[in-house]
């Protein structure tokens, strides 16, 4: 069985969140935001992370509440492929699993798609 998530976010949002280094630093990890600050398009790759991590508990079919973003962390291989790597209870629960990312970047807009085989 394979289990889908997905999401859409508008980067101009991402200017609201930025402005807000303690939400910032709940969302996403010390190496997500270096990474992040690396990048020419930093609003567009923090939205990328953002919607990975959406579209991840809309694949486990879990809102927001039940696990931090930061278990959830968004990380590229030397290729800039993105993979998750799943920390805490979330790394128990789905570290046999086969979970596949994906983001892609359209203007105003970033979308990540997220696949876990079971």
């Amino acid at each position: 069985m394979i289990q889908v998530g997905i999401d859409l976010l508008n980067n101009n949002r991402i200017e609201k969140m930025k402005s807000n280094p303690t939400l910032m630093n709940k969302l996403f990890t010390e190496e997500e935001l270096k990474y992040s600050k690396r990048r020419n398009d930093y609003n567009g790759t923090i939205a990328g992370l953002f919607c990975s991590k959406e579209a991840f508990l809309k694949a486990i079919k879990k809102g927001i509440d039940n696990y931090s973003f930061k278990d959830i962390e968004i990380l590229h291989d030397e290729f800039g492929a993105p993979y998750i790597a799943l920390h805490n209870e979330l790394y128990d629960l789905y570290k046999d699993k086969n979970i596949s990312v994906s983001i892609s970047h359209d203007g105003d807009y970033t979308t990540s798609i997220v696949l876990i085989e079971f």
